[in-house]
């Protein structure tokens, strides 16, 4: 039968923990280092981007990608980006010299696109500022375009060996459940702190391996439901365990409110088949994208009939095709989508030719998966 560990040190009021040696002492930290670090080597995923070259390097610019991706999407499901990220931009340098929609397209599906934009800004940056080499210390890193204090340790540790906490929300999930810790991982100094502990327990020979530790186990076993307990290499030393708190670990308050907002999308093509098609404003959600004539409204065209008519000098009347959802971080649309037929677009319209606007504009999915409508009308 499993017994958890029976712990001897002291109750702490967790509230106002800042360092570990308050709440283990250093054998135990050690321990914990040990144990972790050996199911890594046994357990870890082979992922490309974790590969070194003959000299144990792991490569800066392959890792920044990787984690910058990692953002908003899970590593099973960004590997096929990954790799054609990587065939298209190689290096910084291929990056830096890119253009804009050029990014955009190779990032496509992946949604976010700032991170991509950033990408670029960064490796131009970098181009410009540290000779094309990928900066080693910790501040450099971190005042790249698009690299927080997260990205920026991730990077600084692993490629670097330079031990710097990354605190993410794997990160956050394990260390408050091995040591039963009820802060509020939402609260503006929880990252902060949260670090503090994992500092306090990444040993000096192997900062890198301990931060992938991390994720990796909370990726892999300290799950946000169902964690696999019984499997983890910190059984042993878990005091939400002991406590029988793990589900309850973290403490989160409540996001902001989802918003839902009713548009009409417009389906418009011309006698050759052109779709058209136009570049969304520089701010806001999907700022600078391509995508389809879209304008808030409840259960009917006409305000879709009205802008498409003073935007195509000519009148225009939508045929209701059916309706999608797509859900962002904060705010769904709900769309209701209109076909429209034109002979000819006017001059300073983008019509994009169907079979080839895959491989020319990078269309968020909000849009494309709109255009089985337009095929099945």
């Amino acid at each position: 039968m499993y017994r958890p560990h029976a712990f001897t040190i002291k109750e702490i009021n967790m509230s106002t923990v800042s360092r570990t040696s308050e709440i283990f002492d250093a054998p135990e930290r050690a321990s914990i280092a040990k144990a972790l670090l050996t199911w890594f080597a046994e357990n870890k995923r082979n992922l490309p981007f974790r590969h070194a070259d003959g000299q144990g390097r792991k490569d800066p610019y392959a890792i920044w990608i990787s984690e910058i991706m990692a953002q908003q999407t899970q590593i099973d499901t960004l590997l096929p980006y990954y790799e054609r990220f990587i065939h298209q931009f190689p290096d910084v340098a291929a990056l830096a010299a890119a253009e804009e929609d050029a990014v955009l397209k190779t990032w496509e599906g992946l949604g976010y696109y700032s991170r991509a934009r950033n990408l670029r800004k960064a490796a131009q940056t970098i181009q410009s500022n540290f000779n094309g080499r990928f900066p080693a210390a910790y501040a450099d890193i971190l005042s790249l375009p698009g690299i927080g204090p997260y990205t920026a340790g991730a990077i600084a540790s692993i490629a670097f060996d330079l031990p710097v906490a990354a605190v993410d929300g794997n990160v956050m999930r394990v260390i408050t459940r091995l040591a039963d810790w009820s802060i509020d991982i939402a609260g503006s100094d929880a990252k902060k702190r949260i670090g503090a502990v994992v500092t306090d327990l990444m040993p000096e020979e192997a900062p890198g391996d301990f931060n992938e530790a991390l994720m990796e186990l909370g990726a892999l076993v300290c799950t946000p439901n169902a964690p696999a307990c019984l499997l983890c290499p910190w059984r042993d030393h878990c005091r939400a365990l002991a406590a029988g708190r793990t589900e309850s670990l973290p403490v989160k308050t409540k996001r902001v409110r989802h918003r839902i907002l009713n548009v009409a999308v417009g389906l418009v093509t011309d006698r050759r088949g052109r779709l058209l098609i136009e570049k969304r404003p520089a701010k806001g959600l999907l700022a600078g994208l391509w995508g389809l004539p879209i304008v808030e409204a409840n259960d009917n065209a006409a305000p879709l009939d009205a802008a498409l008519s003073a935007q195509l000098n000519r009148p225009m009347q939508g045929h209701y095709l059916g309706e999608a959802k797509h859900v962002f971080t904060h705010r769904t649309w709900r769309m209701r989508v209109y076909r429209y037929t034109v002979g000819a677009f006017p001059d300073g319209c983008v019509a994009a030719d169907r079979n080839a606007l895959h491989r020319t504009y990078a269309l968020p999915t909000a849009f494309s998966k709109l255009l089985p409508l337009l095929e099945q009308s």
